[in-house]
């Protein structure tokens, strides 16, 4: 089937190079590949590396082997009838075809189908796009300190995986502190330091965004990367502009929920000046699509935290990336909590914080970022994964080599956790008096 898909740039030339097997490929397959070359100018580099890598994979099979690969799903899409929906436009003919298979029962067939095709292309893409010699990755994440953390329960899904270092935190009472001495930002720096440089930074608060941002001063990066920063407090302003759009918008009425969908993700709705760290049109896209795709993420801080690091792992693919979790309030009865809905004043609850509750899911939450990155190629085997709790005078780390050495490991500084850092990334170790965690970097 051939469809009309409005493509410009790097996008359409991929659609042309490639247009002898985007025709041979099932119309559902070959309509999802062009519906992502669309969104080309929101993509971040590592998804148009993949769209690429894909179509010219698909190039190389021969045409009768491609054929018998893709002969399931072609079976499944003529049992539907998707041959009869006369829709030229990709994206509008993959929601009527959809619908179409969930009207006749095979939804789930056509998955599982595509499920078998792509689990014979993923390992020939994970090796051209992830080699082993890939640079190593790090992931940090922080519970605040108001949460009310229970020691013995305090890592517990991990159950025996990874290294439990022991800290030394004299002279890391405040959180400023704490947070600044980790990251290596000493004194009134101008730079981002090195060990911070295309790293995604992902909160419930602003702790960490106050520490990077220097207050009034931002810090430019020392390369050409820059740092990302998403602070759910810092974009309550855009979480209420958007509610009232939407709000407005189903007030007004809708055609249908595809329709609805398509209206939000046309929105272009700018945050405050100050929220984000950075804020090019790849990044608002994509602050928008975390709070409208993900569950609760419009209503709880640590849920947006744990969807908004998933979904950069899985389509940004930053390098490093630190989330903090903190404090949520006290969850409020269900009828004030519906989507996109605008309270009337006598419903207003006062909010109250839950430390106790805020852990419990942090526990989770922050287990689902590991279970998220270790699911991903990008990140499976090369990646550093540090767990700490502001005021705990112990740190979880799980590497990919992670084991017990045979004596006990000595109280780590911050500052060694920092050197510990760097010398994993192979970055320059900030100033101070750090030395790395051997039992972590060797």
């Amino acid at each position: 089937m051939q469809f009309n898909a409005e493509l410009t740039g790097d996008a359409a030339t991929l659609a042309r190079t490639h247009s002898g097997v985007l025709a041979r490929l099932p119309a559902t397959v070959s309509a999802f590949i062009l519906v992502e070359l669309t969104k080309w100018p929101l993509l971040f580099p590592p998804e148009r590396r993949y769209q690429r890598a894909l179509l010219e994979h698909l190039s190389r099979i021969p045409a009768d082997e491609l054929e018998r690969s893709v002969a399931g799903i072609a079976r499944v899409e003529a049992e539907a009838g998707a041959s009869k929906i006369g829709e030229r436009n990709p994206a509008r003919f993959q929601d009527e075809a959809q619908a179409l298979l969930r009207k006749r029962g095979l939804l789930v067939a056509w998955r599982s189908e595509v499920d078998v095709l792509f689990q014979k292309i993923d390992p020939a893409l994970e090796a051209q796009l992830y080699p082993g010699d890939a640079p190593r990755r790090l992931i940090v994440q922080i519970y605040g300190r108001e949460i009310a953390v229970q020691r013995e329960k305090l890592w517990s899904r991990f159950k025996r995986a990874g290294l439990r270092v022991p800290l030394n935190l004299e002279g890391e009472a405040d959180t400023e502190r704490f947070l600044a001495t980790l990251f290596g930002v000493v004194g009134n720096r101008s730079t981002t330091p090195a060990l911070l440089d295309g790293a995604w930074v992902i909160e419930a608060h602003e702790a960490l965004h106050a520490v990077f941002d220097g207050g009034d001063t931002r810090l430019k990066p020392s390369r050409d990367e820059s740092l990302t920063g998403l602070s759910y407090d810092r974009l309550r302003s855009y979480r209420d502009d958007l509610t009232r759009t939407l709000n407005a918008k189903i007030q007004s009425g809708v055609e249908s929920p595809q329709a609805f969908a398509a209206y939000a993700r046309s929105l272009r709705i700018a945050p405050a000046p100050g929220a984000l760290l950075r804020a090019d049109d790849i990044l608002l896209a994509f602050v928008r699509d975390v709070l409208l795709t993900g569950n609760g993420t419009m209503i709880v801080n640590n849920t947006f935290v744990e969807w908004a690091a998933a979904q950069a792992l899985r389509r940004a693919q930053p390098r490093v990336l630190a989330t903090r979790f903190g404090v949520r309030d006290k969850l409020k009865p269900f009828s004030s909590m519906i989507m996109f809905s605008q309270a009337r004043p006598t419903d207003h609850v006062p909010a109250v914080p839950d430390p106790a509750g805020s852990f419990i899911d942090v526990e989770q939450l922050s287990y689902y970022v590991w279970v998220n990155a270790e699911k991903n190629p990008a990140y499976r085997g090369k990646t550093l994964y540090l767990f700490l709790a502001e005021g705990v005078d112990e740190m979880l780390a799980i590497g990919p080599d992670t084991a017990a050495p045979p004596t006990a490991i000595a109280p780590a500084r911050l500052e060694d956790v920092c050197a510990t850092m760097s010398i994993w990334l192979g970055v320059p170790v900030p100033d101070g008096s750090g030395q790395p965690i051997r039992a972590l970097v060797g």
